[in-house]
């Protein structure tokens, strides 16, 4: 009997002790992992976006945040994975409550939004405006593309299709009729010099081409799917219909291309597109799109980290850094979409 509990003790105590060597074990390559993932940033910026165009601005942080892991800088994608939704201009009261080191924001005309800049600046905090503009704010810098120029791109594209479509088609004097799709929500100055640029590209061919008309469609972008319904609204009146489409974002050419297709109008109306996503790039490739500029979003993400961490270290930056864009036709769609 005695030795029947002295084998059980025996038994138990080497099962405790087996416990006991296998918890340290799985706690000493624990505290190992935890030590090699355990990464120290000398700076924590935070980039805040808008919720449209998720490709676009998911391509934008990506670029940003290689480039601050490479400058020792944690950039965050503030107030994404949220459970409640914040707007913009809360989300930037909450990084500038959390005293980050650098904010890369898109920016706006409104009051509101130039009189939080001013606050969050005052705060020691610098400001990067991202694609859209702040003009009125003390922001550090603008990062984003020329918008005269980027008028003047698609100004040549429309006077290249009007050039195609007299050979096919002479218009016996009748002007073409161009519209241009703008986001009724935006405060900013860049929709106006981009129609200045595609306008006065135009005004200096016109002898070439003669006569065309351009217009504006605001697009309703508050709600869901209210872009989409602008959008077919546009092709659903055949008295409005234009000859040739331009989309200055990519969600309004993503929902041009796709009304086009659903309601026949491939080749009746050209669309002119904006930016490079796979299925962009698709819609150039069969020529449901006649063309897309795409801006460098990589340069972009990089420029803004950039810009940080210049006026962190010396106290002065660029006032504005332009990216550079990038026109794709059909024939380097295609390759690239099979690539």
């Amino acid at each position: 009997m005695d030795q029947r509990k002295r084998m059980v003790f025996v038994f138990c105590l080497a099962v405790i002790l087996g416990c006991l060597v296998f918890l340290w074990q799985r706690f000493y390559e624990l505290s190992r992992s935890d030590e090699r993932e355990f990464e120290i940033y000398d700076r924590h910026y935070v980039m805040i976006t808008g919720r449209e165009d998720s490709d676009f601005w998911d391509r934008v942080y990506e670029s940003a945040q290689e480039e601050g892991k490479e400058r020792g800088v944690y950039v965050e994608r503030f107030g994404e994975d949220l459970s409640v939704k914040y707007s913009r201009n809360e989300l930037l009261r909450l990084a500038m409550q959390a005293s980050v080191d650098g904010i890369i924001v898109p920016g706006d005309e409104e009051e509101e939004t130039i009189a939080l800049l001013q606050e969050v600046v005052e705060q020691g905090i610098p400001v990067v405006n991202v694609l859209q503009d702040s003009t009125g704010s003390i922001r550090q810098c603008f990062v984003g593309n020329n918008s005269y120029n980027l008028g003047q791109d698609y100004g040549r594209q429309i006077l290249e299709l009007l050039a195609e479509e007299e050979d096919d088609n002479p218009r016996e004097g009748e002007p073409a009729d161009v519209l241009v799709l703008v986001d009724e929500t935006r405060m900013d100055t860049s929709q106006n010099l981009i129609l200045l640029g595609i306008r006065e590209t135009l005004e200096q061919a016109e002898t070439e081409v003669g006569k065309v008309a351009v217009e504006t469609s605001p697009v309703d972008n508050s709600r869901s799917f209210s872009s989409e319904e602008s959008i077919r609204d546009i092709f659903l009146n055949s008295e409005r219909l234009p000859d040739i489409l331009v989309c200055l974002s990519a969600v309004h050419t993503r929902c041009a291309y796709q009304a086009a297709v659903d309601y026949n109008k491939v080749g009746t109306v050209q669309l002119l597109g904006y930016y490079d996503s796979d299925a962009i790039l698709d819609a150039v490739a069969k020529k449901i799109l006649y063309s897309t500029i795409a801006p460098d979003t990589e340069q972009m993400g990089r420029l803004c980290v950039q810009a940080l961490d210049e006026y962190v270290e010396t106290g002065y930056t660029n006032n504005y850094m332009a990216v550079d864009t990038h026109l794709i036709r059909a024939e380097e769609a295609e390759r690239l979409v099979g690539e």
